[in-house]
């Protein structure tokens, strides 16, 4: 119950990054290829996160109305690291996972409107292990009204960009 809340938490900060108020306090650490590193104070508590865009998107859907997506690693100053989720730019279709595939290694996300996590903190030191080795990350959802749609992420500068906020946030 406690992780959960946790993971409530973590939506609501990762949300904040992307208003508008909140990019003013927000600083870039740095870009490295296809990942940008930033850092950011939050009720005084430094919280830093890499994030990339799709280089790819497949599936059925109107792109008028599918918000961005993203990928992100955040790391919480003095707490928690390397936290991985995913901002899918569309709801998720309820009691339906989230696959997170680095190079052929799946794993199951659990998907809450539209974000997803990772069960454990022992999933998400493994998923950052494969980022770190992969190339290629494949994201695959269903929506709401039950289409399929596939992301894929480049991993190119994603240790670099990790590097980053390990500095900045650990």
């Amino acid at each position: 119950m406690i992780y959960k809340f946790y993971k409530i938490l973590l939506f609501m900060t990762v949300s904040i990054f992307f208003t508008t108020h909140a990019f003013s306090e927000t600083k870039l650490l740095g870009t490295e290829k296809y990942w940008k590193a930033y850092s950011t104070k939050i009720d005084k508590t430094k919280t830093c996160f890499i994030t990339s865009e799709p280089i790819k998107t497949e599936g059925k859907f109107n792109k008028d109305n599918r918000g961005k997506p993203y990928v992100f690693v955040t790391n919480i100053k003095n707490g928690t690291n390397h936290k991985v989720s995913i901002k899918a730019g569309f709801n998720f279709k309820k009691n339906k996972d989230v696959i997170f595939d680095v190079d052929g290694k799946k794993t199951k996300l659990f998907p809450v409107d539209d974000r997803a996590w990772s069960e454990s903190t022992k999933v998400d030191r493994f998923l950052v292990q494969s980022m770190r080795r992969g190339q290629k990350l494949i994201v695959t959802g269903i929506s709401t009204p039950g289409n399929k749609i596939i992301d894929t992420y480049s991993l190119s500068g994603f240790t670099k960009a990790l590097r980053l906020i390990d500095k900045s946030c650990s």
